[in-house]
């Protein structure tokens, strides 16, 4: 079996058979479960622990505040002084240190993507006052949508490693964050789509930043939460999951071969690619929703079932993120060592300020370690979200063995989901 790692270009041939791998995946999920159902009856509670505090915790924002002022005026001068196209500062930085980077950051530091958010601090320099009226409330689909325009510009626009292109969404951005950022206040996280995929990633942290402190928690602590998901939220999960899951699907050989054989690939590829991209996101729906059916056998059976799905709806958390994370594991090793060097000159002028023009020439990626943290992240996302769903079970079925019994087919779909994207990451890719 031979697997051509994702964006990596070199072929690693494994050990074993694939189905070995994807089985031995599987079966770490519901072994994960099975672990879960011979302890407590209760979930324990989960306590955080101070490891910084003092200045500590002030440096660390501060220079998160920096880097991300600073990272967006060099974005922004470089895009419109050198308006190129393909890996330049504006969409490596856009790219690989934004939109990547801090995914990574904020599931490593929960409360990172607040600390360093420019928009933010630009909206504390614009507003000079406090606005009239009351705080409204976004509509709910204004968040998935927004969301779903961002990974829509990035899969399918063909404009997302173009200078200009990256310009134009970051302008857009900054009037629709200026504009509604201090109407809708605390509401606001529900409606920015940076914050909901930074704010998914933040929920399965091991660490939170805190002005005054730096505490240590459970990676589970913030995925037990006790009330429904928000609408908003539940319907970006599954823009999380569909979108990820189109860029693997449609890089596949096997994506092409059905396009020709049902001649969809005469239809404009644009088109073809955003009913696409909506189609998965629902298609991730559907047997969630079956499993959310199977466990009102035991458990809410006064509740709604979309309130029910709300509920289990923060065990999809942490395995959109793993996707995520998964998906863009070889943009960021093979583009985070092109954004330091491009960095040294970052307006195309021949220059070497950092020292870093030269740095890791001809380096090449190994496509057996991008294949191996593909695995981990996926199945430990997997895992968090098994974990995850029994503490809402409990929470709504009040007994260890009620909600064991409704998570069956929950757990059993997250192993289904565990088969199919270590799947898609293995296929033939196009050339």
């Amino acid at each position: 079996m031979i697997v051509l790692a994702h964006g990596v270009g070199q072929v690693f041939e494994s050990p074993i058979p694939l189905y070995l791998y994807l089985l031995g995946a599987a079966a770490t999920v519901l072994a994960s479960f099975g672990i879960r159902t011979l302890m407590a009856e209760a979930p324990a509670p989960m306590q955080e622990r101070e490891i910084a505090g003092g200045s500590w915790p002030r440096a660390f924002g501060g220079v998160l505040r920096v880097v991300g002022l600073v990272g967006l005026v060099l974005v922004v001068a470089a895009g419109v002084i050198v308006g190129s196209e393909g890996f330049t500062v504006t969409t490596l930085g856009f790219w690989v240190g934004l939109i990547v980077g801090v995914t990574v950051l904020s599931a490593l530091v929960s409360g990172a993507w607040e600390a360093m958010d420019p928009w933010a601090y630009l909206e504390e320099v614009y507003r000079t006052e406090s606005p009239n009226g009351s705080v409204r409330v976004p509509p709910w689909w204004l968040g998935p949508i927004a969301l779903f325009a961002l990974f829509w510009f990035e899969l399918v626009s063909e404009r997302g490693f173009e200078d200009w292109g990256v310009l134009v969404v970051l302008l857009a951005y900054t009037v629709y964050a200026l504009s509604l950022q201090s109407q809708f206040g605390e509401h606001w996280r529900y409606a920015d789509p940076l914050g909901i995929l930074f704010g998914f990633a933040a929920r399965s942290a091991p660490l939170r930043l805190r002005r005054e402190t730096i505490l240590l928690k459970n990676p589970l602590a913030d995925l037990d939460e006790p009330a429904p998901m928000p609408l908003a939220l539940y319907a970006g999960v599954f823009v999380l999951l569909g979108s990820t899951t189109f860029d693997n699907l449609r890089e596949t050989l096997g994506w092409g071969d059905f396009l020709t054989a049902t001649n969809l690939d005469e239809l404009p590829a644009m088109l073809i690619d955003s009913i696409s991209l909506l189609a998965l996101g629902v298609l991730f729906w559907l047997p969630f929703i079956g499993s959310v059916l199977l466990a009102r056998r035991w458990i809410a059976q006064d509740r709604p079932v979309a309130e029910t799905a709300q509920w289990f709806g923060w065990g999809l958390v942490p395995i959109g993120i793993a996707y995520v994370l998964a998906h863009n594991v070889p943009l960021l090793v093979s583009g985070g060592p092109l954004l330091l060097r491009e960095l040294s000159d970052p307006f195309d002028q021949g220059w070497n300020i950092l020292g870093t023009a030269n740095l890791f020439d001809g380096f090449i990626p190994s496509p057996a370690l991008i294949w191996v943290i593909e695995i981990a992240v996926i199945v430990g996302g997997h895992i968090l979200g098994v974990l995850a769903a029994h503490r809402t079970a409990f929470r709504l079925g009040g007994t260890h063995s009620l909600a064991v019994r409704s998570t069956y087919a929950l757990t059993g779909l997250m192993a289904v989901y565990t088969i199919t994207t270590l799947w898609l990451l293995s296929q033939p890719l196009v050339a």
